[in-house]
């Protein structure tokens, strides 16, 4: 990886997950207005421990490690996929904000602290989808890969951690998580969409510019046998 290649991964990792800071920034502040949305049975069986803050915080280096491993032709896509994660989760939490009640556990040992610092500067809103969850699974899509098995196996077990974590530590409910999941999909359908047919219409114009090019061409050829031939 050159230097050329290194500073354009920095760019696109810049312009997604800045994208993404702003978004959530602006939307996070706290209205006394958020839906309060209730536990469901699968939440309340998921045991709460704090030790998976760690887990959580790794989301952190999941996210900017997919843009400098991820085949380069995938960085743009992702740098897209994230962007519009965050646009549709921000319009979500402004129209619907969303949060829970958070209950108080002891937080006395290192993981406890972590998480307690985590508490601080984190939005007790913006449940609703997670975006913990729908950029880890762009991230994970980007990562995928049939040629190197092992390493999308071990992006596999670590987004599924990730994802695993935000209902462990009580910061998201299990709905949250679906919903962020269906965002990413909805994403990544879109830019990959938005690809193909930006493609395929770029295809139609070169081909469509060649059949010009020949025709032109040909009167051409044609123009000059024809004053060949009066010269004679």
């Amino acid at each position: 990886m050159n230097n050329r290649e290194l500073f354009t991964r920095f760019i696109y990792c810049l312009l997604g997950w800045g994208t993404v800071g702003i978004v959530y920034q602006y939307t996070g502040q706290v209205t006394g207005q958020a839906h309060i949305l209730l536990p469901s049975k699968l939440d309340n069986a998921v045991p709460f421990s704090p030790d998976a803050i760690w887990l959580y915080l790794s989301f952190f280096l999941f996210i900017p490690l997919g843009y400098f491993l991820c085949p380069l032709r995938k960085a743009r896509p992702l740098m897209y996929a994230m962007q519009l994660c965050a646009l549709v989760s921000g319009a979500v939490y402004l129209c619907y904000p969303t949060t829970m009640l958070y209950h108080d556990y002891d937080l006395s040992t290192l993981s406890g602290l972590a998480l307690s610092a985590l508490m601080n500067i984190d939005s007790p809103q913006n449940l609703l989808p997670s975006l913990h969850v729908s950029l880890t699974l762009v991230v994970l899509n980007a990562l995928w890969s049939t040629q190197q098995k092992f390493r999308t196996v071990l992006a596999v077990i670590w987004a599924l951690a990730i994802c695993a974590s935000v209902l462990v530590l009580k910061r998201h409910l299990f709905i949250d998580v679906v919903t962020g999941a269906l965002t990413a999909c909805g994403a990544l359908v879109i830019v990959h969409t938005a690809k193909f047919v930006l493609k395929r219409n770029t295809n139609e114009w070169i081909n469509l510019s060649d059949c010009f090019h020949v025709s032109g061409c040909g009167r051409r050829r044609f123009g000059d046998s024809q004053n060949t031939k009066r010269n004679r």
